[in-house]
């Protein structure tokens, strides 16, 4: 422990830059971790001394941080979702993860890549990136490219799609659908959804989470299928479920039935944020600016055009259904 604590000492100073940087530029801080670790890495050489600590936060760190989040999700929401908004969620989900698969053969990318694209349009960001990046294993560039990307189209959206819901004539609870079933991330959504009327920023964050909800299901199925790959790959003996979501899942059930103490919950949920921090910058310190810039516009168009179609699909299943 004691080669890493180097790495880990550097990779916990940059995620503190940060937590208290991120105000001042509005960009979250899990988020602005990865930007200052590319930055930092690229233009000044680090020690050798800290790269066991950097590859022990980038591994173990972003795998507990992961298994922390299950304390972010409440089942319960979903029994709170009428009808049509549990079918648009799901439907939409579903849609946008094949779109990305899809895209990603048109414009000729990396499938794990398009994959990391899909999940962050389809769930909730930079955090769905981060999870489904602990599961597949993807290079480190491909998780700054997709969050980078779906940053950006977030930040446009805010703009964007509650002027698209004004435009279409949808009414509050219909603008509302149409914001939480499109924009990435939770604050996004309650900018945009409250920015129109109290009714639309409601039902934008019940949609919204509902999405987030749905990212369980995802893990657990790439989980199996890389299982499986691994398994039919080898002669030895197929690899068991890893640890990481086994606790995922059970912290998830934990939290949803409403157990735990108030404190403890924050504790956890606090601990688990502060962890994805540090993992996104040792991430960012493993990448380079011309491996990043080499993928960047493709996964620009290829990012944009999934979101376009997931925009187009919702706004027909709204204006079909609703």
């Amino acid at each position: 422990m004691k080669k890493k604590l180097p790495g880990i000492l550097c990779c916990t100073m940059i995620a503190g830059a940060a937590v208290a940087l991120s105000p001042m530029v509005h960009l979250g801080a899990v988020t602005l971790a990865l930007v200052l670790g590319i930055v930092v890495s690229n233009l000044w050489p680090l020690p050798r001394s800290t790269s066991e600590g950097i590859q022990f936060s980038e591994k173990h760190v972003l795998t507990w941080a992961i298994a922390l989040l299950g304390f972010r999700m409440d089942y319960s929401i979903l029994l709170s979702l009428g009808l049509f908004p549990l079918l648009l969620v799901f439907l939409g989900v579903v849609f946008t993860l094949g779109a990305a698969l899809l895209m990603g053969r048109l414009f000729k990318i990396d499938l794990k890549l398009a994959l990391l694209l899909g999940v962050g349009n389809a769930f909730c960001g930079t955090s769905a990136i981060a999870a489904t990046q602990g599961v597949i294993k993807s290079e480190e560039r491909h998780v700054a490219v997709s969050i980078a990307v779906i940053n950006l189209l977030g930040t446009l959206g805010i703009f964007v799609v509650p002027f698209l819901a004004v435009a279409l004539g949808l009414h509050s609870d219909g603008q509302g659908l149409l914001i939480g079933n499109t924009l990435q991330a939770v604050g996004q959504v309650t900018a945009a959804g409250f920015g129109l009327s109290e009714v639309a920023g409601q039902t934008g964050t019940v949609i919204k989470l509902g999405r987030i909800l749905l990212l369980t299901p995802l893990i657990l199925l790439l989980t199996f299928s890389q299982r499986k790959d691994r398994g039919n790959g080898s002669t030895g003996a197929r690899p068991g479920v890893p640890p990481f979501i086994i606790a995922f899942i059970l912290f998830s059930i934990v939290n949803s039935l409403g157990v735990l103490p108030h404190l403890a919950h924050a504790a956890l949920t606090i601990s688990g944020k502060i962890m994805l921090i540090v993992a996104m910058a040792a991430i960012g310190m493993k990448i380079t600016l011309r491996g990043l810039a080499a993928k960047g516009l493709t996964a620009l168009g290829t990012g944009a055009m999934i979101w376009l179609l997931q925009i187009l699909f919702s706004v027909a299943l709204i204006l079909i259904l609703a």
